[in-house]
């Protein structure tokens, strides 16, 4: 396996780390061999020399590397041997020559590993002589030795790293892996986001088309009929007919209109005209409106209001048309005989509105479903109905965008209880 150049362990990186003694053993054979008394190991690299497990000698002076014996033995492809170093040239001014411990005898080995020379295995002597043959060989197998101790802790640190890269390498590709589910995890969520919205445009569709039709064709009947039979009919049932298409009109107008209004609202094209007002206040007057609508079906309506003088900022056409479609909605589905009642009080940084009613009341399985468009609950199945189904959904993005929440509930007076809430004038936005 090709290892990269920037996970390449250097000598000078193994050679930074050995101990001082870390060779002492092998020196310390290197000495007996030779019958020397200091042996040393000496390790160079592109720049440097480092001298390590010294035997022998306490301290060996430094000098130029040209005028060192190993200068000479690291280019040498055998033992390199100096009888007499005074009468040698090349040493006779080397500081171990003339300075203590004033060598006269050296032998050295070149260490020689897969990648070339790195140092040498030396012995020293005071006194000039030669090296027998058998000591020789003793030292050049000394030498392997040690070279085979310094590639073993080379290979051992070349592991370490590549265990390193691997393990980075591992976890690169973990977080890579991890990238690539929530990718797919997010491309099926989109996906399922995309068939929710395709299905709720169709359904969408199919609600306003329903919606239309049924109003368009009463009024087109009720047009034909009066254009059919203008000649027969009397005055009276003209007007009868007539008021009819224009019920239907209406009817079609107000899901126009009110569609309009909700495509709006989401699209968060409708700019906020706030302002501060008495919340209670408008609350007190929304019923006051719709007292008469109610008595006509036999509803009566009562308001509780304790937060009189409690101040919200909001859009007060808006919010005004919030109450209207609670109201609207509690009233139509409370029979002849019901109450319906208004309440509002401040909790907190809040100011809480409630409408409640005594009708059937909404299922639980129908609940969080009610302000959803066209959603017209169990309830108002199989029954005529001019509602647009329009006015909780439209309810409910006003309150949002006042940075409020609405819900539904089961009644305290049996039916439904509708509540939003909107923040205080006084509590910062």
């Amino acid at each position: 396996m090709q290892v990269s150049s920037a996970l390449q362990i250097r000598w000078t990186q193994v050679f930074e780390g050995i101990e001082s003694d870390a060779y002492s053993e092998l020196a310390l054979l290197a000495k007996e061999v030779a019958r020397a008394p200091i042996a040393l190991v000496t390790l160079v690299d592109e720049n440097r020399h480092w001298f390590t497990s010294v035997t022998g000698a306490e301290k060996l002076p430094a000098g130029p590397w040209e005028e060192t014996f190993c200068s000479h033995a690291v280019r040498q492809t055998d033992v390199f041997v100096v009888a007499d170093a005074r009468r040698d040239h090349r040493f006779a001014q080397s500081p171990l020559v003339h300075d203590s411990p004033h060598v006269r005898f050296y032998a050295g080995v070149p260490l020689v590993a897969t990648t070339g020379v790195v140092g040498t295995l030396c012995v020293m002597d005071d006194a000039a002589r030669g090296l027998p043959d058998t000591s020789a060989a003793g030292l050049r197998a000394l030498a392997r030795q040690v070279v085979m101790q310094l590639e073993l802790r080379r290979q051992t640190m070349q592991l370490a790293l590549l265990n390193e890269a691997l393990a980075t390498e591992a976890i690169e590709r973990q977080r890579s892996e991890d990238r690539l589910r929530d990718s797919e995890r997010a491309l099926v969520e989109s996906q399922r986001a995309l068939q929710q919205i395709d299905a709720e445009r169709r359904e969408l569709l199919t609600n306003i088309s329903h919606d239309l039709r049924t109003p368009l064709t009463s009024l087109q009947g009720y047009l034909d009929t009066l254009l059919m039979k203008a000649a027969t009919l009397d005055a009276a049932k003209q007007r009868e007919y007539l008021e009819q298409a224009a019920a239907k009109s209406g009817r079609v107008a107000r899901l126009v209109s009110d569609l309009f209004e909700l495509t709006q609202l989401e699209s968060g094209h409708v700019e906020l005209k706030s302002e501060p007002f008495g919340l209670a206040e408008l609350v007190r007057d929304v019923v006051q409106a719709f007292v008469l609508a109610a008595a006509a079906k036999g509803v009566r309506t009562s308001l509780e209001c304790d937060a009189r003088h409690a101040l919200v900022v909001g859009d007060v056409r808006l919010v005004e048309r919030v109450l209207e479609n609670l109201l609207d909605n509690a009233i139509r589905f409370t029979p002849e005989g019901g109450l319906v009642r208004a309440s509002c009080a401040q909790l907190g940084d809040r100011i809480v509105v409630r409408v409640s009613d005594t009708g059937p009341g909404i299922a639980p399985s129908d609940q969080h479903r009610i302000f959803d468009r066209f959603y017209r609950g169990r309830q108002d199945r199989g029954r005529s109905t001019t509602t647009t189904g329009l006015g909780l959904a439209i309810a409910r993005r006003i309150v949002e965008l006042h940075g409020g929440t609405i819900t539904v509930a089961e009644g305290e007076l049996g039916g439904a209880t509708l509540t939003f809430w909107l923040l205080s004038a006084e509590t910062p936005a």
